[in-house]
């Protein structure tokens, strides 16, 4: 066992005790109250390992804690990133708070994404208590991804803190101890709202045009979009309008949740859904298209590559490759990063699944293996930027 390895074995306690405190803080992104409790705990140990720390939208939906670190190995910082809020509402971790067994822990965001935040900050304490060599470290903790940064401007702020990097590391997890993601479906959620003209449903229904008959025709073409072999999905997932049920309505929308694997995918589906939205069914109605929120899709790069057959060779010396890289369905930051031009690897965080659900869980022992080798990568000289 190398020195790096020796030292995290020791940290493992503090390590779950810092789990254990992040996890049983609840941090829905609704909530910058609360968030901003879970904010303080990860900004206090960040100043406990002399970084300097500030935060962009304190105490705002979409807060962004920015932690940086001098390096004494030349070159652009590498990014550390992760995401704090879950998608838990306040007093989950009441109801079940965490609980760990020799092998497995649980809890609210046991899986997405809380310990990823520890190992990223062990991982810098080994490297300053062992005094090794290690890049500058720029360490971004979002606080609004669960939402897609839907109420805020954080994934624009993400993507100018992520600028000047050389390449970034992002700690999701992943579900097997040899993993990690280079490819992530981007995300975007879409309003569709219609206009139409209201009438007394009685005496008048003629005169009426009702937009909830036209979002009905239109719903029917937007879902028809998904093609899930190439993958795209297309999920009106919320529909509200209309006023009585004696009154034709004048007024419909619903929310769309669209996913897509690649940011030519999504202009694509943007422009056939504003092409459904301009050529009514119901004539007399009107149609307006909104992009609330996105994310980019993570897509491979020759960097990336290179970063992965980086990885894997640090991997393959601790004992956990080869690596596999996987491509995930869900969305991450990963992908506003790697959009700034950054070679991106994400799923770097704790082995584990079921995320967004009761039965989350993530395994203990992959805790140090996974620390040790993004301690690891944060001393690599090989430059990308």
């Amino acid at each position: 066992m190398n020195a790096l390895a020796t030292y995290l074995t020791t940290q493992l306690p503090a390590m779950l005790q810092f789990t254990e405190r992040l996890v049983n803080q609840d941090s829905p992104a609704t909530e910058p109250a609360n968030i901003q409790q879970a904010v303080a705990l990860v900004q206090a140990k960040m100043e406990a390992l002399h970084m300097t720390v500030h935060q962009l939208n304190a105490n705002h939906p979409g807060t962004i804690l920015i932690g940086e670190l001098p390096g004494t190995l030349p070159g652009r910082p590498v990014i550390l990133s992760g995401h704090l809020d879950t998608v838990f509402p306040t007093g989950t971790t009441a109801q079940r708070p965490f609980t760990t067994t020799q092998s497995l822990m649980s809890g609210p965001g046991i899986f997405d994404m809380k310990p990823g935040l520890t190992m990223g900050l062990f991982a810098i304490q080994a490297l300053q208590a062992l005094q090794l060599p290690h890049r500058a470290i720029r360490m971004l903790v979002i606080t609004d991804e669960e939402k897609i940064h839907r109420d805020s401007t954080a994934d624009q702020a993400l993507a100018q803190a992520a600028q000047g990097a050389d390449f970034a590391l992002n700690l999701e997890g992943s579900a097997a101890l040899n993993q990690v993601t280079t490819t992530t479906r981007g995300g975007m959620i879409v309003e569709v709202a219609v206009q139409g003209q209201a009438a007394h449903s009685g005496a008048a229904p003629e005169a009426g045009r009702s937009a909830i008959l036209e979002l009905a025709h239109q719903i029917i073409q937007l879902e028809a979009l998904s093609d899930l072999t190439a993958g795209l999905h297309v999920n009106c997932g919320t529909i509200t309008g209309g006023s009585s049920e004696n009154i034709i309505p004048d007024f419909a929308k619903t929310q769309l949740g669209v996913r897509f694997k690649t940011n030519a995918q999504r202009e694509h589906l943007l422009a056939q859904i504003q092409a459904i939205a301009a050529t009514p069914t119901v004539a007399g109605t009107q149609t307006t298209v909104t992009v609330k929120t996105k994310i980019d899709s993570l897509e491979p790069t020759t960097g990336s590559q290179t970063l992965l057959q980086i990885a894997d060779q640090h991997a393959q010396a601790i004992g956990i490759g080869p690596l596999a890289a996987i491509a995930s369905g869900g969305a991450s930051d990963a992908g506003i990063i790697a959009a700034q031009g950054i070679p991106t690897l994400d799923g770097l965080g704790i082995v584990g699944g079921k995320a967004h659900t009761k039965d989350e869980f993530a395994v203990v022992e992959s805790l140090l293996p996974r620390t040790q080798l993004i301690a690891a990568l944060l001393q690599i000289t090989h430059q990308f930027n």
